[in-house]
């Protein structure tokens, strides 16, 4: 299963859409019922200096919610990839 990043179209979470529109192994669907969504087909990584994200919007990165896992999830990086679970 490949993961999937839900977005809170909101624009603190701007930047993380940025960030996914310009890395070219993410795929990002305009915004729905008021998420956007980012799939990859492989793990997909985000730093939050380069987003310029505040500390407390980083932790709420997964707010909208995740389909995958969690690989690494640091002060600058998170890292996340899929599963081999059914969703």
């Amino acid at each position: 299963m490949m993961p999937r990043l839900y977005v809170v179209d909101v624009p603190e979470f701007q930047p993380v859409v940025e960030a996914a529109r310009t890395n070219a192994a993410c795929k990002v669907s305009a915004a729905r019922k008021g998420y956007w969504l980012i799939e990859s087909e492989g793990e997909v990584s985000f730093n939050r200096k380069e987003m310029g994200l505040k500390p407390a919007l980083w932790y709420g990165i997964f707010t909208g919610g995740l389909d995958g896992e969690i690989a690494e999830w640091g002060r600058e990086t998170v890292r996340i990839i899929g599963t081999n679970r059914p969703a």
